[in-house]
């Protein structure tokens, strides 16, 4: 009788790299993945923050005889009167001196709970977004374009009323009812200025789209992407096409305080598709269209 021996055989040293090798792909794929997931889950916090912020503009207009909120956030380094001061969204100074700023001049809590905004919103952790890593309180800006009365911001000190382009006087925002398209025109924006301890004002860009001038700059958290609110109160997303735009705000980066990048003259048109993107949100209707 012939006895038949059985040989155990383990995994070779070739197969046991294949199978690690595989393990690595796909513990990659699921970290990836894990991080896409939370960046998705932070860009919707993000929008709620938005229509937290929009719909407190809109509410406000209809507590204010249709008056919106106004964008600046600080009133004592403008030397014209303007009519907006008991309306500006963030009080970070006032008309009277009262600084709510930090040391290190960063906004106090009491910036954001003295502007008007805070009384629909209620929370100061909504002023803040969760794809931000900057420790400052607040994420957002309003659009230097809403709320205002004879300037972007009210702020004739800027030298950029852009009243040339509007071929005479800068067109009225103080009220929702000047607004030719409140759910195509932008309210707040996603922005985390490193030039500045905190985001200071309005956002602004400039109308003429044959001199594109980028005085403030979006928050760049999310790829290719910046969240907005409207004046209605709705949100949306504003999907960037181009590089040049970011490429311009990682050289600010590396040398923020230097006066020469207080803002961008995009000369070569490199940022042209995003600044049209930005442009038709300004103020449709008196600022080209939302079709352009």
């Amino acid at each position: 009788m012939s006895i038949i021996q059985k040989t155990k055989h383990g995994f070779t040293l070739i197969e046991l790299l294949v199978v690690i090798a595989i393990l690595g792909v796909l513990m990659s794929l699921i970290i990836v993945g894990i991080g896409l997931m939370m960046t998705k889950t932070k860009a919707t916090k993000d929008l709620t923050n938005h229509k937290a912020i929009g719909l407190a503009n809109w509410s406000h207009s209809i507590d204010n005889n249709g008056k919106l909120m106004h964008p600046r956030t600080e009133v004592n380094n403008v030397s014209n009167q303007f009519s907006g001061a008991d309306r500006i969204w963030v009080n970070a100074q006032d008309d009277a001196d009262t600084t709510r700023l930090d040391t290190d001049g960063s906004e106090l809590p009491s910036a954001l709970e003295d502007g008007a905004a805070f009384a629909y919103i209620g929370t100061i952790a909504a002023f803040h977004s969760p794809l931000d890593l900057d420790d400052r309180l607040r994420s957002y800006s309003m659009s230097g374009y809403i709320g205002v009365e004879e300037s972007v911001n009210d702020d004739v000190d800027l030298g950029i009323d852009f009243g040339n382009f509007f071929a005479g006087d800068f067109p009225q925002t103080i009220t929702a009812s000047q607004i030719p398209q409140p759910s195509n025109t932008m309210s707040s924006i996603s922005e985390s200025d490193a030039r500045h301890p905190r985001n200071i004002n309005g956002w602004v860009l400039s109308p003429d789209s044959t001199n594109i001038e980028w005085y403030n700059y979006p928050a760049f958290w999310v790829p290719g992407e910046v969240n907005i609110s409207y004046v209605d109160g709705s949100t949306g997303t504003v999907k960037l096409t181009t590089a040049a735009l970011t490429d311009h705000w990682e050289e600010i980066l590396e040398d923020p305080t230097n006066p020469s990048n207080e803002s961008w003259n995009d000369n070569d048109l490199d940022s042209y598709d995003d600044y049209m993107r930005f442009r038709k949100k300004l103020l449709p209707g008196r600022i080209g269209n939302i079709l352009d």
